[in-house]
């Protein structure tokens, strides 16, 4: 069981390392002007994997699996988003209010 484990933290691990390359690159093209199509973070899958891995090794890798679904931009966008609608949000009724 530790090696399914295992392999579910090296896919967690693979899919915040993906998601920060895809925002670092996304950045990167912001600043030199190139036209940045909106790319496709796996918000969730992280979270998952780590889950999965916990459950599968829990007593040989512990609560150290989920530091990747932590460090995962994906996943801060998940907490984040509620508050950046809100303020959109607000921010839409405001303009409107003003001509």
């Amino acid at each position: 069981m530790s090696t399914v484990g295992f392999v579910f933290f090296g896919l967690s691990c693979f899919i915040c390392l993906t998601n920060i390359v895809n925002g670092i690159e996304r950045m990167v093209r912001k600043r030199r002007g190139v036209t940045v199509r909106r790319g496709s973070n796996i918000h969730v899958l992280s979270i998952v994997f780590a889950i999965m891995a916990y459950v599968f090794a829990k007593d040989t890798l512990g609560a150290w699996v989920f530091i990747p679904a932590v460090i995962d931009p994906a996943t801060l966008f998940i907490f984040a988003a509620p508050i950046l609608l809100f303020r959109m949000r607000k921010e839409d009724g405001q303009e409107q209010d003003h001509p």
